[in-house]
């Protein structure tokens, strides 16, 4: 965990305040996080320094001492895609901080005890400012950079999100793999 007098990122308590303050509504987070990407206070020590080449990045900014919400920051190479996820049943919010960044919706329309079917939704191109809105059940997307240049997003989860389902396709259904979330700084 890190604390405002550990993070090398400036400031931090005071981006923490107007969070923490919204936590209670995903939408107006996501205005929060858009406010803080426009007024340029999410600098690049919140980031991993470089985008790995393995897959994105995720660095630890904040995690509440009562479990209530974390704010992480990703790196993502050109060309990096997460596959069909969840978020463990959290909502959160997230920013597109530099770069351009495809979402593209999911809708879970049916499950059995193995079996997972969406329906794929929306995809959009986001670039600075642009906020995302995670509120279950509509909670599950893909999410990568298309683009030719690194891109960092910054998001919050309303709680703290150590596992998520990844999805893989396989056919008109979707199997499930937990996966354990980690930092790499």
């Amino acid at each position: 965990m890190l604390s405002p007098a550990q993070n090398p990122h400036t400031g931090l308590a005071a981006l923490l305040a107007p969070i923490e303050a919204s936590l209670a509504s995903p939408p107006a987070l996501a205005q929060v996080l858009a406010g803080l990407a426009h007024a340029g206070a999410l600098d690049d020590a919140a980031f991993y320094p470089a985008p790995r080449l393995d897959r994105y990045a995720r660095r630890l900014i904040w995690h509440d001492p009562g479990d209530r919400f974390v704010v992480v920051g990703f790196t993502w190479a050109p060309g990096q895609v997460s596959a069909l996820h969840d978020h463990a049943g959290l909502a959160g919010a997230e920013v597109v901080v530099e770069g351009t960044m495809k979402e593209t919706l999911y809708e879970l329309v049916a499950r059995d005890e193995e079996r997972y079917r969406f329906v794929e939704g929306t995809s959009r191109m986001s670039g600075r400012g642009a906020t995302g809105v995670l509120q279950p059940p509509r909670e599950h997307h893909a999410f990568g950079n298309p683009g030719t240049v690194a891109a960092r997003t910054l998001h919050v989860y309303c709680g703290n999100l150590t596992s998520s389902l990844s999805f893989e396709r396989q056919g008109e259904w979707w199997s499930a793999k937990q996966i354990d979330l980690t930092y790499d700084a």
